[in-house]
């Protein structure tokens, strides 16, 4: 495994989580729940956050919550946000839950934890109601195995 995968899919989630637990510098912290039959390629997970700071600097971290029914290796999300004035931006995220034999690699014994740092430092251009929708971007149309979802909007150090 080159180093560059390394970073990318063990160190930076594991820094997030760190940067997660220190709640005074949490802007926004909420999660939804997946349906227990699945999550539905067509009902995204919603968040509005309202943003009243454009100069600080900010992380955003997805986090996924999963049982052992989940049934890969990796996890595709589409992230869609839509900012105040209706300026949408779109990015696809690949993180990994599990390593190559099969290992869970968030925090948890029969839900895990995985936290993905989509964004980092980043500051909004504009103060306002924002609106984050994550999308599971899996091959299933009815994925099986997410519990929850959870956006995190925190102050960078």
């Amino acid at each position: 495994m080159n180093s560059k995968i390394i970073i990318r899919y063990v160190f930076l989630p594991i820094f997030a989580l760190i940067l997660a637990s220190c709640n005074n510098n949490v802007a926004y912290n909420n999660c939804k729940d997946i349906n227990e039959d699945g999550w539905s390629i067509d009902a995204p997970a919603k968040f509005y956050p309202v943003i009243s700071d454009t100069i600080t600097k900010y992380n955003i971290i997805v986090t996924l919550r999963h049982t052992t029914e989940y049934k890969y290796q990796n996890f595709w999300m589409f992230i869609n946000v839509k900012s105040p004035d209706g300026l949408i931006a779109k990015d696809t995220v690949e993180c990994y839950l599990a390593d190559n034999r099969g290992n869970f690699l968030g925090r948890g014994v029969s839900i895990f934890e995985m936290p993905v740092l989509i964004s980092q430092n980043i500051q909004f251009d504009r103060k306002g109601k924002y609106k984050f929708e994550v999308i599971q971007g899996m091959r299933d149309t009815l994925l099986t195995g997410i519990k929850n979802v959870c956006l995190t909007i925190e102050k960078s150090n």
